[in-house]
């Protein structure tokens, strides 16, 4: 492992908080992109004799993704803040599937990266979300 990678520190941090509540954990990554996933727990049904899945989970996936997109980009640790997060759901994630969240970070400026993701529960042809993310970087570079 390179200690000089922001990503690859990143990688190698036990999870914290919320993130380590919910189990999310690093799948892959890229020089733009992240794959991260989330375990699936009793906890996230809405509603369990119809199966459903709330959306906490996978909102709070993929801010986590999205934001670890960012940093597989710049390769650089700043502060930063969720500016915008949108998602479209397009069919409710499966209960007892992990959730996967493949983000990628595809522009950068001095103050504000922008990101998009995919949401899946197995199958990334078949999504149960897509979004789009802006984090405002909250340091003075």
């Amino acid at each position: 492992m390179n200690e000089d990678d922001a990503f690859e520190r990143l990688k190698s941090l036990p999870p914290r908080g919320h993130h380590a509540f919910l189990g999310i954990y690093t799948v892959d990554k890229g020089p733009d992109w992240a794959e991260l996933a989330c375990p699936f727990a009793s906890g996230f049904l809405m509603d369990a004799d119809a199966g459903l899945v709330s959306s906490g989970p996978i909102i709070s996936l993929v801010d986590a993704a999205t934001g670890a997109a960012v940093i597989a980009r710049t390769r650089q640790w700043r502060a930063m803040a969720t500016l915008d997060l949108h998602i479209n759901y397009l069919r409710p994630a499966t209960a007892g599937r992990a959730l996967h969240a493949r983000a990628r970070c595809h522009h950068v400026t001095r103050k504000v990266a922008f990101t998009c993701c995919d949401v899946h529960d197995g199958d990334p042809e078949s999504p149960i979300a897509t979004a789009t993310a802006s984090f405002f970087f909250t340091d003075e570079s």
